[in-house]
Formats: structure tokens, C-alpha cells, sequence
């Protein structure tokens, strides 16, 4: 028989997340919580519930949004379905400025 109330432990393994990550999370209630003396246990039945309610919120994008990204052009002027993962769509400047003249030939 499964427990019906859940140490952080247990509630990271099942989330795929850190202790510290499910303690931070029951600190500021985050997760549903049950406090028993100094023991922090999670309800299993309200961690499903909990787990349910975020993913439709995550998921949950209207019909008419669109598509993710929208048509680009890329550099040689050929249509893509959106950008690439190392430029993902923003062309930039160079980081540093001209080179300038070392200091020794200035002197």
C-alpha cells in the first residue's frame, strides 16, 4: 500500500526535482502541504491534483496564438520555419569595438 503522505524526498524523485528544490517550494507553499509537529509531508492525492492544475496552465495556449515562431528569413534570403537554435533569429554586432593601438605605440 502507496502512503498518503509524502516526504520531500519522495516528492522530488516523483517530480524529478532536487530536496532542496521541493523544501524551497513547501517553504512558501508552493506545493500543497501538511505540517505534522516538525514533520512536512505532502498529501499524494494533492501533489496528482497539483501536478494536473500546472500542466493544463502550462499547456494550456489558446487556438488562435499561432505558431510558435513565426516565418523568418534567413541570412541568404531563404524562408525557415523559425530560427536557429544558436542565432534563434537576432543578428548582432560585434561584442568589441575597433581594435585600438596598443598603448606601447602611443608612447
Amino acid at each position: 500500500m502507496e502512503p498518503l503522505l509524502l516526504k520531500a524526498g519522495d516528492v522530488a524523485k516523483l517530480l524529478g526535482l532536487g530536496r532542496s528544490k521541493v523544501f524551497a517550494m513547501l517553504a512558501v507553499e508552493e506545493l500543497p502541504v501538511i505540517r505534522i509537529g516538525r514533520s512536512v509531508r505532502v498529501p499524494r492525492a494533492a501533489l496528482e491534483d497539483w501536478i494536473a492544475e500546472h500542466t493544463q496552465h502550462a499547456s494550456g495556449r489558446s487556438g488562435d496564438a499561432g505558431p510558435l515562431f513565426a516565418e523568418v528569413e534567413d541570412r541568404d534570403g531563404l524562408p525557415r520555419a523559425g530560427p536557429t537554435p544558436l542565432t534563434r533569429g537576432v543578428l548582432r554586432e560585434p561584442i568589441l569595438g575597433p581594435r585600438r593601438a596598443s598603448r606601447k605605440a602611443s608612447s
